[in-house]
């Protein structure tokens, strides 16, 4: 078999004396030796014996060495027809013993090997020495020779490799379409570029992709010239087609990211070439703009879909080991994975639509404000080094801006700024549209925040109007110093709220004195909710209580962002009425058929809404039809009658 790569298998040649019947040698002395030749005969590297025991190896790619792709030596030395010691430049490549090599047209066996020479060899040998004939190419040529001279520097063929060789030939076919029939470098790692062959393929028409080709073909770096940094291109034309990513860099050098390929790192099977990278800064910060090459035509060659990971800020302080963070929204990440902020890897196992539940991990305090990330990156090597590992964030950037009206004073390429995101709809105090009623309906719990423009004494004048969708009186409020997030005074109650002035009038203010030349700002805290009734799944004021947000689209469906718990204090509201007899004016509603009651009613109006979850529980006589459980409610037109 072929000694590189191969792995060492016991061969019935070297076992066969041993296995014969002690009777047999006796009465037939050379039919051990008998034997032995014969599996010689079919056991050698390419015989039919070797090709069945080994077929594993030869599908390998990793013995497709160059060596013995190449399958080539040469004579160091002159050698006559009577030599039995052949030596050569190397014999890497050729089986350790009873390989067949061709020098001109003599075949030539050997029983041993050295690193530059054939030893024991037996001149004049037959065997294949071609699986395509001439003008038959679908059979193989078998030749016999005789022992001749040759000289030094001759071409030294190795034959046993050429069934490795035909396997090579229809692996090229099936991983490098197109390659098949053209010779590669002689120095060519064949193994490596056939598995990175899906890489090359899909970086194809890129300036890496030329490199490669290039220097697996002719061993040399091409220079490339793009021709469509100097052409003008007609209509009719194709147009190179590209996908624009906006990264923050992690680790390594994107600049040597062109022509390779990327990935997003929770989907392997979402990936990319590069086409070209752009360093562009934003406020003192570097950002790397990557073009994803995806084609010349309808067909594009990008796989998968390369999105904006999840990214949100920490609302208020979270402290070692929690188990449930507060942010500004988790629209966006999943219900389940993972995420980091400031050093912490967090791992949760539920979401609200602004806390993240259940989490593990965070073994470092996070403060208000952090910056919260999916833990989802894209990454590729340096010039396809696998030690040198290219990791990348993408991040957002706006896109297809449309202005609410015609926009006279602002010229291509002039810098423009964000004022907020979302839509403004405004409050008013009459003839209010649908949209207008809708958003402004809701118990918001949002940390919004104020700027003070003058304190005297526990009055606050502040300088933007105050709607009671970011600030209502009882709400609870931090002071701060402004441009920070330093807390001077914590758990402070609004008690009045003047819109005209837009002056409030705070408590518990525990002898807050202003420092004269700071500024200062007011921020809500966010509700949460607490029960007397049962214990909260996560423990009392944890869960963000009332509404988040609202959303509008195309002004006619709308949107609620809720976890559906109320600000104010859960407790139990318990309605009973004693019935005087199971038949009479307090249970109706009576089924003659099923012998059963639908309507309870009441001294006074329910304290119930439709839709309400309620818990019977019959003290003496149960009433006919209904169990000790939970019922959902019906008001009926009489507010002192409810149907189960």
């Amino acid at each position: 078999m072929i000694a590189t790569g191969f792995e060492s298998r016991v061969q019935i040649q070297q076992i066969v004396e041993n296995q014969l019947p002690e009777f047999i040698l006796s009465e037939n002395p050379k039919a051990s030796e008998f034997l032995k030749q014969y599996y010689i005969s079919q056991e050698f590297s390419g015989g039919t014996v070797d090709i069945v025991d080994n077929l594993d190896q030869y599908l390998k790619l990793d013995n497709l060495t160059p060596e013995v792709i190449v399958g080539e030596s040469n004579l160091l030395s002159n050698i006559t027809e009577t030599d039995t010691t052949v030596v050569v430049s190397s014999t890497k490549g050729f089986p350790n013993q009873y390989g067949l090599f061709k020098i001109n047209d003599e075949i030539i066996t050997y029983t041993g090997i050295t690193t530059n020479s054939f030893t024991g060899c037996i001149r004049g040998f037959s065997g294949i020495t071609s699986y395509h004939a001439d003008n038959s190419p679908g059979e193989l040529v078998f030749s016999t020779s005789s022992a001749a001279t040759h000289s030094a520097g001759t071409t030294v063929y190795n034959l046993s490799s050429l069934f490795l060789k035909e396997f090579y030939k229809k692996i090229k076919y099936t991983l490098t379409p197109g390659l098949e029939n053209v010779d590669f470098v002689p120095n060519l790692d064949v193994s490596n570029f056939i598995k990175e062959s899906k890489a090359f393929y899909q970086s194809k028409g890129t300036e890496e992709s030329f490199r490669i080709l290039f220097n697996v073909l002719y061993g040399v770096n091409p220079k490339v010239i793009d021709l469509e940094q100097y052409l003008l291109k007609p209509s009719a034309s194709q147009f190179i087609r590209r996908e624009i990513l906006i990264t923050e860099r992690i680790s390594g050098d994107p600049n040597n990211l062109v022509g390779q390929t990327v990935r997003k790192s929770t989907d392997f099977n979402t990936q990319a070439s590069v086409s070209e990278v752009e360093i562009i800064t934003r406020r003192g910060k570097t950002y790397y703009k990557l073009g994803l090459f995806v084609g010349f035509d309808e067909k594009e060659l990008i796989e998968g879909s390369f999105t904006i990971p999840g990214k949100t800020k920490v609302i208020g302080d979270v402290s070692v080991g929690s188990s449930v963070i507060t942010v500004d929204s988790t629209i966006g990440f999943s219900t389940t994975g993972s995420v980091v902020c400031r050093g912490n890897e967090i791992q949760y196992n539920n979401k609200t639509i602004n806390q993240f539940l259940d989490c593990t991990g965070i073994t470092s305090s996070i403060s208000a404000t952090s910056d919260l990330r999916s833990d989802e990156t894209i990454y590729g090597y340096e010039n396809g080094d696998l030690s040198k590992k290219v990791e990348l964030r993408i991040t957002g950037v706006l896109s297809n801006f449309v202005p609410t009206t015609d926009i006279k004073l602002v010229s291509e390429g002039e810098k423009i700024f964000v004022k907020n995101l979302g839509e403004k709809i405004l409050n008013p105090e009459s003839n209010k549209t649908k949209k207008q009623i809708f958003s402004n309906s809701w118990i918001y719990n949002t940390a919004s925040r104020y700027q003070i423009s003058s304190i005297s004494g526990s009055s606050f004048t502040l300088y933007s109007d105050i709607d009671k969708s970011s600030l209502k009186e009882t709400d609870v409020v931090d002071i701060l110093v402004r441009g920070t997030q330093n807390i001077v005074v914590s758990d402070v109650v609004v008690r009045n709220i003047n819109q005209s002035t837009k002056e409030i009038l705070l408590d518990n203010l525990a002898g807050f004195t202003p420092i004269p030349g700071l500024s200062y700002d007011i921020r809500r805290k966010l509700n949460t909710a607490y029960s007397f009734v049962s214990d909260l799944q996560y423990g009392n004021n944890i869960i963000t209580s009332d509404i988040q947000n609202v959303y509008n689209e195309d002004d006619e469906y709308f949107y609620v962002a809720s976890n559906s718990l109320p600000s104010y204090q859960i407790d139990k509201t318990v309605s009973k009425s004693v019935l005087l007899e199971a038949n009479g004016d307090r249970v109706q509603g009576y089924n003659s058929s099923t012998d059963t009651y639908s309507i309870l009613s009441f001294d006074s109006d329910v304290p119930f809404i439709t839709g309400d979850a309620v818990y019977y529980l019959p003290e003496s006589q149960i009433i006919p039809g209904l169990t000790e459980g939970i019922y959902y409610v019906r008001v009926l037109t009489n507010k002192n009658q409810i149907r189960l």
